[in-house]
Formats: structure tokens, sequence, C-alpha cells
């Protein structure tokens, strides 16, 4: 059955899941007492550069330049809630920033 041959691949470690983490830094984070550091995690790059989520520019009336009104989602910092998916042992993926609404 896949059953037995998804255990053996796992080697009696329980499956992998996705858990909550917190940012102690802006390329490091926690999960409970877990401390992960850079050479840990694998960022997907939109969390790790701010992002522009709405383009908005005002021109001046008789011309010139325009002012930027665009709205922009920042990289990860400390305190950020992340979801954190383990890959191996020594290796973790960070899946997203995650909000309460």
């Amino acid at each position: 059955m896949w059953e037995n041959d998804f255990a053996d691949l796992l080697g009696g470690r329980e499956s992998p899941s996705i858990k909550l983490a917190v940012m102690t830094a802006a390329d490091s984070c926690r999960i409970g007492n877990l401390e992960l550091k850079k050479e840990d995690l694998l960022f997907n790059d939109r969390l790790v550069t701010q992002v522009c989520t709405k383009v908005s520019e005002t021109a001046p009336s008789g011309g010139g330049k325009c002012t930027d009104k665009s709205s922009y989602s920042s990289a990860l910092k400390a305190g950020d809630i992340v979801a954190v998916y383990q890959l191996s042992d020594s290796k973790f993926l960070v899946l997203g920033r995650m909000i309460s609404l």
C-alpha cells in the first residue's frame, strides 16, 4: 500500500506539515523553541523585497515629475508570522506572511 511506502520514505519521522513561525529578523525565525537561521531557510523572492501591490501616480496639471502614490508590501521583518514547511532535517521553506482579517 502507498501508506507503507510513504512511512518508509519518512524513515519513522512525523510527516511534514505546515507550521507557523515568528520572524526574529528579516532572515531568521522561530518555531516554538527551534531557532532557524538564514542557512536553514528558503524564501520566496517576493517576501524579501518591497513589492508594489497597487500602482498610482499623480501628474502635476502643468506637467512635470509624477508623484508616486503606489501601495507597497514590505519585506519580512521581526515579529511577522509566517507559514513554514519542513523539506528535510535542515531545510525549511518560508511559504508566506500570514495575517488576520
